[in-house]
């Protein structure tokens, strides 16, 4: 009698435990579900097709010496760097700037082109180059190879200078503090040129296209595609002694600033505060610029 209620108390408890045990496992496959349902959805959210209706005419526009057309950007206050960024771009903080124009798109293989066949110039090339350099010379794609000098020597033969760090990023996010040219909404591949894999003749994208990813002034390519150089000195600590009207980065330095994320960046660098640095000579395949004045 014994045996048997000790028999019956083992598999009392063998039961028991197989049922926990299931209830374990149906626990984890309801989380699981769940996800794949979350998952799904964002899927679908992040496919809906993005209309933009903003309206761009009520900024003045103009053709530079290169037949270009560039966007006047406002005097004005905005917010610049971004307190919860890298170290560099602290602190946030307003900055005055006076108006300036910046050019509408980035400077494309074309355009290029022409200013090298005018000045004879060198090409774009770059030392370690992924695959087929021939995708560096689709006309219509933004044109990248360039090092900071030759970015600077076009802008010069247009009649135009580089932008400074603070003017493209006003440009890039306008007055509202915006975290991205579009708003403050995390970017979607199919929007913004960024975190890709090389694919050939669709790594780069054409100079104008995208539209629904457009600045506050509808300035296209801002985030992703190509970085673009800009005009400054690379101090990780300017903002802190920065002037508050007009600044033009340090007097000097080792590495200059590139903004606005590439093709191959990561979604943080898209960001219009994010600060990019690389050395004045540097030239690579998502590396880029567009003028200004």
């Amino acid at each position: 009698m014994r045996d048997k209620n000790l028999m019956v108390g083992v598999i009392f408890c063998f039961v028991i435990s197989i049922l926990f045990l299931l209830v374990i496992i149906w626990e984890i496959k309801k989380s699981i579900d769940h996800d794949e349902r979350v998952q799904q959805m964002s899927k679908k959210t992040n496919a809906v097709e993005v209309s933009d209706n903003r309206d761009f005419s009520i900024y003045e526009t103009m053709v530079g010496d290169d037949g270009r057309e560039m966007v006047l950007i406002p005097e004005g206050v905005f917010t610049r760097g971004s307190d919860s960024g890298g170290y560099d771009e602290k602190p946030e903080q307003e900055i005055y700037l006076d108006a300036f124009y910046i050019d509408k798109y980035e400077v494309s293989v074309k355009a290029y082109n022409k200013y090298r066949k005018a000045a004879n110039y060198v090409k774009p090339s770059v030392p370690f180059f992924p695959g087929d350099h021939k995708v560096m010379e689709v006309p219509s794609h933004a044109v990248v190879g360039v090092s900071w000098h030759d970015a600077v020597n076009y802008c010069t033969w247009a009649g135009k200078r580089l932008p400074t760090e603070a003017e493209w990023e006003k440009a890039a996010r306008g007055t509202n503090g915006f975290l991205y040219p579009w708003g403050f909404n995390p970017p979607i591949v199919t929007l913004a040129n960024f975190q890709k894999q090389w694919e050939g003749e669709k790594t780069l994208w054409p100079v104008n296209s995208s539209n629904e990813s457009n600045s506050p002034y509808g300035l296209v390519g801002m985030a992703g595609n190509a970085r673009e150089w800009v005009q400054d000195w690379y101090s990780p600590d300017y903002y802190n002694s920065s002037p508050k009207k007009n600044p033009q980065g340090p007097k000097n330095g080792i590495l200059k600033v590139i903004k606005g994320g590439s093709w191959h960046s990561f979604k943080s660098d898209l960001r219009a505060a994010s600060r990019g640095k690389g050395g004045f000579a540097l030239k690579t395949d998502g590396i880029g610029f567009r003028c200004a004045k």
